[in-house]
């Protein structure tokens, strides 16, 4: 509890002071330096993650991230962390975000400025070419891009509804996705304010390539990602291994399908 509230305070204060400094920096031509004190401040929530929070994250598979952009990374959504995980691995990573995220102050403006992807998630034609349009620019800055489909903070074990606006990217773009599999929930569950000492992993697995019929393309991007979490989970919780459940959190159902008879969308 006491290593919890020591890295919240360091969390939550850090944060502001960078959003401060983020939005005296908003205004300055280019991008780059806002995206390096992204970078700065990411890596320090990871460090105050291991070394106040006793949160010690593990990366496997990044011979499966290439070294250079443009790349398209879709993960599994656990932990409001994730998107910080990725940033401090991956500098001037660009991420697909709920459009509502650019109504707030301060972050409204700096995520404008890193010229981060908003989405509406409820989707749509309309939405799926506006998507594509912010997208391409990341593109064409070989910028990484991450999007997690699910759309919602999902707990351990759990999954939702997978959106497809990744397919559609992976076609425009003609680029192969990047599943990536997640433990992170068992140390930092969604929003929780308690966090946990402990160990988990971030999974970056091989590629999916481009150019597959959309049904197929769900189906092993979902299978890909899900499994390698209940693996991940299972090694990292000590509990059997567990296929995660459905959980319509967008649509307000917490009843649960198990993955094996749940249909792909």
């Amino acid at each position: 509890m006491i290593r919890s509230l020591a890295f919240n305070a360091f969390f939550y204060i850090g944060t502001l002071i960078t959003a401060m400094v983020g939005i005296v920096l908003v205004p300055i031509p280019t991008p780059i330096v806002l995206r390096g004190l992204l970078h700065y401040w990411a890596g320090a929530v990871v460090w105050g993650m291991r070394w106040i929070g006793g949160m010690k994250i593990e990366f496997r598979g990044l011979e499966h991230l290439p070294a250079a952009g443009p790349a398209l990374l879709a993960g599994k959504h656990h932990s409001e962390c994730d998107g910080i995980l990725l940033a401090a691995r991956i500098p001037g990573i660009a991420f697909v975000a709920m459009q509502e995220l650019f109504r707030y102050p301060l972050i409204g403006a700096i995520l404008y400025r890193l010229q981060m992807i908003r989405v509406d998630t409820c989707g749509g034609g309309r939405e799926r070419e506006n998507l594509a349009q912010f997208a391409k620019r990341a593109y064409d800055s070989r910028r990484h891009i991450a999007i997690y489909p699910e759309g919602n903070l999902m707990a351990p074990g759990e999954r939702e509804r997978y959106r497809s606006g990744i397919f559609y990217l992976s076609r425009d773009l003609n680029l192969p996705v990047i599943p990536v599999a997640t433990s992170v929930g068992l140390v930092w569950n969604r929003r929780d304010w308690w966090k946990k000492p402990g160990r988990a992993a971030i999974e970056f697995l091989p590629a999916i390539e481009a150019g597959l019929d959309k049904q197929t393309f769900m189906r092993r991007l979902e299978e890909a990602a899900e499994g390698a979490s209940d693996r991940l989970i299972a090694e990292f919780s000590g509990r059997p291994h567990t296929p995660s459940q459905l959980v319509l959190r967008s649509q307000g159902q917490t009843g649960s399908i198990p993955r094996a008879s749940a249909p792909i969308t």
